[in-house]
Formats: structure tokens, sequence, C-alpha cells
């Protein structure tokens, strides 16, 4: 670096601006000396005479030419001084000034420039670091403030999570019990071994009379009346007091019998049961859950209820059982049995709305969980916050149920949840809270929405085979005329 200092230096030194700078100042100072010994010369040639005559030409020219020599010595020496001194000034200026004074100098200046800036550069890292050190800190802490904001516990995001726990469980549990009444109903229809009614119809209609007068008779319907108002021709033997279905409704007796045996207990055994068997409100439209669990062998009053109901609603009279072997080998015996399984087809098309339905009332597995997480405890809390102060439990579980079923369920979460105001009160939440809440609420839709659609696929399935029924007989007149057009069967 000190080398090229010195060169680029020498090389402005000798340009040639400094040497033309220095010639003309060297031709004022060889012009200055002309001009005085020019004056001297005069005087040399008045003092020989040369200016008045008295000196020969020769004489003359010999001074003029000494003076002439004079004159370029003067310049040789003149240039060789100045040469020599410019010379030297270079050298000092060089070896001296520059190399031993202006070098170390910028040398130092530069090394103090390169540390000042290396410390300027320091602090300007400094100060970055300390940005972006800031910067990542505030944003720690404002995503740290947002989870905390975000993740906050929610008690009433918690009623989605908790209360849905078991409805998986309850919603297969109930189809599995769909399935269990609608195999039950077929296999009453088509005579199947070990049901009720599989020896004959007549056998059917003895099973049905006898449930109904231990379980479902009420003695005060058929125009029951008290005994003061009972007309004579009833008041005398065999008969004795009787009105109503009273007749009808004695357990213990087979009327007309010995006397000994009449006045026993009649009707249904629990009162609450009486003509349930075809009240569809009170027994499957009113309750929210129904003791109904197929997969155990414990036979409980609303399995036994519904099943009788499903008699009275859907194929009261069974199909025949007089089928022996001649007449089902027959072709004509053969075509009559496949109508009869159409018609037990059709049947089982229009019960299995009603056990669907009673599927869905079916009781859940609320209750089956872990001891200390049962479903229905939380269940049973949202509803005791709609009912009056100071209810009791059993009201509540007697209105959802012990084991609430789908059904019940999911009228909880999807109706009864948000009669609540305390729900839209807390709706005053976090944003994420509000967003999650917003999302069980979609699920809940969902389900609502299968609900309906299941329903909807029942209805037309329904309607399809009642338009099928009706164009029944259509069908047949055309398919007999056709017969009599072609003369054979097609």
């Amino acid at each position: 670096m000190t080398k090229a200092f010195v060169t680029l230096f020498r090389r402005v030194y000798q340009g040639l601006w400094l040497r033309r700078f220095l010639f003309l100042g060297l031709l004022t100072v060889v012009a200055v000396t002309e001009i005085t010994l020019f004056l001297s010369s005069d005087k040399a040639y008045a003092s020989c005479g040369c200016l008045v005559g008295t000196c020969s030409s020769a004489d003359c020219s010999a001074a003029s030419n000494q003076l002439q020599q004079y004159h370029d010595d003067i310049v040789q020496h003149t240039e060789d001084e100045f040469d020599d001194d410019l010379d030297a000034f270079e050298d000092w200026l060089i070896d001296e000034f520059f190399e031993k004074e202006v070098i170390p100098a910028m040398a130092e200046m530069t090394t103090q420039m390169n540390a000042v800036a290396m410390q300027e550069m320091s602090i300007i890292g400094a100060f970055m670091d300390a940005k972006i050190q800031l910067d990542t800190q505030r944003l720690f802490q404002q995503l740290q403030a947002e989870a905390h904001k975000d993740y906050r516990p929610s008690d009433d995001f918690c009623w989605f999570g908790t209360n849905v726990r078991s409805m998986a469980n309850s919603e297969i549990k109930g189809t599995h019990n769909t399935i269990a009444l609608s195999e039950t109903g077929l296999a009453r229809q088509i005579g199947n071994a070990n049901a009720n009614a599989a020896p004959s119809a007549e056998q059917d209609y003895r099973g049905r009379w006898a449930q109904f007068v231990d379980t479902y008779c009420d003695p005060k319907d058929n125009n029951w009346l008290v005994p003061s108002a009972i007309p004579a021709p009833m008041v005398a033997p065999p008969y004795g007091q009787l009105s109503g279905l009273e007749f009808a409704c004695d357990r213990d007796a087979n009327f007309p019998g010995p006397a000994a045996n009449r006045g026993g207990p009649k009707g249904a055994t629990d009162p609450w049961r009486m003509n349930i068997d075809l009240d569809y409100t009170r027994l499957v439209e009113e309750p929210r859950t129904l003791d109904i669990d197929f997969t155990n062998a414990a036979r409980t009053d609303d399995e036994e209820d519904v099943t009788a109901m499903s008699r009275n609603l859907y194929g009261h009279q069974v199909l025949t059982r007089d089928l022996s072997r001649q007449k089902l080998m027959s072709e004509n015996g053969k075509k009559l049995y496949l109508e009869l399984r159409s018609v037990a087809a059709k049947r089982t098309v229009a019960q299995y709305s009603f056990d669907s339905i009673v599927g869905l009332k079916s009781a859940g597995t609320g209750s089956n969980l872990a001891a200390g997480s049962q479903t229905r405890e939380y269940l049973a809390s949202i509803v005791k916050e709609l009912m009056p102060t100071g209810a009791p439990d059993a009201e509540i579980y007697e209105l959802i149920g012990e084991e609430p079923s789908y059904y019940s369920q999911l009228e909880i979460m999807s109706k009864k949840l948000y009669q609540n105001p305390d729900f839209y009160a807390n709706l005053y939440d976090t944003p994420a809270n509000v967003s999650r809440k917003k999302v069980a609420m979609q699920a809940i839709e969902l389900m609502l929405d299968r609900a309906i659609y299941e329903s909807q696929v029942r209805k037309e399935m329904v309607v399809s085979v009642l338009l099928s029924s009706k164009i029944r007989a259509k069908q047949r007149e055309t398919n007999r005329q056709l017969v009599n057009a072609s003369g054979g069967q097609k």
C-alpha cells in the first residue's frame, strides 16, 4: 500500500503540468539574468569603446561570443542547480516527508478509521440484534397471550364434548333394537318356530287375549257403570253385578263359571299399563327413553308393550299356517304362498318406521361408562337448570330416562341446551371458544340432518309400497287381459 502511494505521488510530481510550471519559472530567471548581462555588456562595450568605434570588430565579436558563452554557462548552471535542488527537494519530499510523515500518518488514520468503522458496524449490529431480539420477544409474548386467550377453558364448550360421548354407542344400540323388533314382527308373520303365532292364527289370538286380560284390560271401558246403575238383567245370576269390561278383565275366572270364582281381581295388574298397547302417545310419542334393550335376556314392560302395540298396528291377523305339503307342491299353491310373502314384506316396510322410532327411544349407554363419568349425570344437569328450583333428581331421570336414549340425548343437545339463557350470555367469550361452539353446533346439526334424512328414506319407501299396492288391481286386470288376448300365461 505504501509503494502504491509513493508511485502515485511520483507520477503526479513528475507530470507535465508541474514540469511546465517549473520551466516557466526557469525561463523567467534566465530572462532576468540576460537583461542584467545585457546591461553589463553595454557597459563593457562602452568601456572598451565598441560603442564609439574604438574597438575593432574582432574584439567586439570575441566579446560577444564571450558573453554568449557566459550566458550559456549561467543557463546551464542554473538548470543544473535547479535540477539538483529539485531532485533534492523531490527526494526529501518523498523519502522524508511523504514516506516518513504522510504515509505513517495515513496508515494510522486508516487503521483508526477501520477501527472506528468496525466499532460502528458492531454498534449497528448490536442495534439490529437488539431489534430482532425485541421483535422476537414481542412475537412470543403476543403468541403466548393469544394462546392463553384462545385456550382458556370454557365450561359451555365442555357441554358439547362431555354429553356426546355415548351418543354413538346409543345410536348403535338403538339400531340393534330396531332390527330385533323387525325380526320379531317378521317371525310372527311367517310363523317362525318358537313364536306364539307359529301354530296358527287362532293361537296368536289366544296368546294376545291372555296378555290383554292380564296386562292391558281396563274394566271401566265399554260403558262401565256403578253397581247401583246396572240394569236388572245383568244383576241376576250367573253374571252378578257386571258392566263394562269387568267380565272380560277378570283374571282368575273364566265366565260363565262357578260363582266362587267371580269377583276376583279385574283389569291390568299395573294401572299405568291399562290400554297402553293401543295408546301410541303415552307409550311411544311422549317418553324420551323407553326401557328397551334386546341385547340382554331380561324382558321389560316397555319391550312387552311395544311388541303388543306392533301386533295391533301391523299384521293384526297373521298369515295362514294351513299350508300342507300337497298345497305347496301345486303350482297354484306356490303362487299363493309367494303372494303371502309379498304381503309380509309390505308389512315389514310399514312396521319398520314404527320400529325405527322405538329404536331411537330405546335405552342408551349413558350410565355404562366408567364410574364417575356417566354421561347421564351431565345430561341431567342441563335439564335440571331448566326445571323449577328444588326439583328432585327422580323427576329429571323420569323425563330423560335412567339411561337416556339416542333420541333423548339428541333432543337435549339440539334443543334443551339452547333453552337455557346462560348459553347465550356465555357467548360473550373469546373468539376461539365461540368458533369451537359454532363447530360443535354444526356437528349436532349434522346428526339431526342425518336422522331427518333416514326418516325421509323410510317415508319414501312406505309411499313406494303404498303406490305399488294401489296399482296392484290394475296390474292384475291388465295382465289378465293380456293372457286372454295372447291365449297363454305370460
